[in-house]
C-alpha cells in the first residue's frame, strides 16, 4: 500500500467514524473532524427543515433538528472514492424514529464529502423526501411560518 492509498483509507475511516458520531449524538466528537468552516447542504430537504449551514457554529444550532428523533442510526454502506482524492461518494443508511409519531423513518442517502488540509471541508446530503414526508406524518409539504 501507497502514501495515496494510506491516505484514501484515513479519510474513509474518518467517513465511518463520522457517522458512528452522528448516529450515537456525539456531535463535538463529529466536529474534530472538521475543518472549521465546514459547510453541509441537503438539497431536496422538506420546506422548514434545516438545509444548509457553514462553520461549526452555525452547524451546532441546527443540531436541535436531531432532537425529532427519538432513536438515530446512519451506516455506511459503502464509500467510492472520486477523481479527487479528497472527494468520495458515500452511500448511508438511515434507521431513525420520529419522536412525535412514532413511526420509522427509513431512508437511503447519497453523499459527497470533501476534505481539505486532512479534515472534512463539505458534505452535500442527497434524500428521499417523499420518505421523510410519511414518517413525521405530513398530509401536505409543511410550510414555515412567516417571521
Amino acid at each position: 500500500m501507497d502514501m495515496y492509498d494510506e491516505e484514501r483509507e484515513r479519510k474513509i475511516g474518518m467517513i465511518e467514524q463520522f457517522y458512528e458520531f452522528v448516529s450515537t449524538a456525539r456531535y463535538e466528537q463529529m466536529y474534530e473532524l472538521c475543518t472549521d468552516d465546514v459547510r453541509m447542504s441537503i438539497p431536496y430537504q422538506l420546506p422548514g427543515f434545516p438545509n444548509q449551514g457553514a462553520g461549526k457554529d452555525d452547524l451546532r444550532q441546527l443540531n436541535g433538528a436531531m432532537d425529532n428523533y427519538s432513536s438515530t442510526a446512519q451506516t455506511v454502506i459503502d464509500v467510492e472514492p472520486m477523481l479527487n482524492p479528497d472527494s468520495f461518494l458515500v452511500e448511508v443508511k438511515g434507521d431513525m424514529v420520529v419522536r412525535e409519531t412514532g413511526r420509522p423513518y427509513r431512508n437511503d442517502y447519497l453523499n459527497v464529502f470533501r476534505f481539505r488540509d486532512g479534515k472534512i471541508c463539505e458534505w452535500v446530503s442527497y434524500h428521499d423526501p417523499v420518505r421523510q414526508l410519511v414518517a413525521f406524518g405530513f398530509t401536505e409539504l409543511p410550510i414555515p411560518a412567516e417571521s
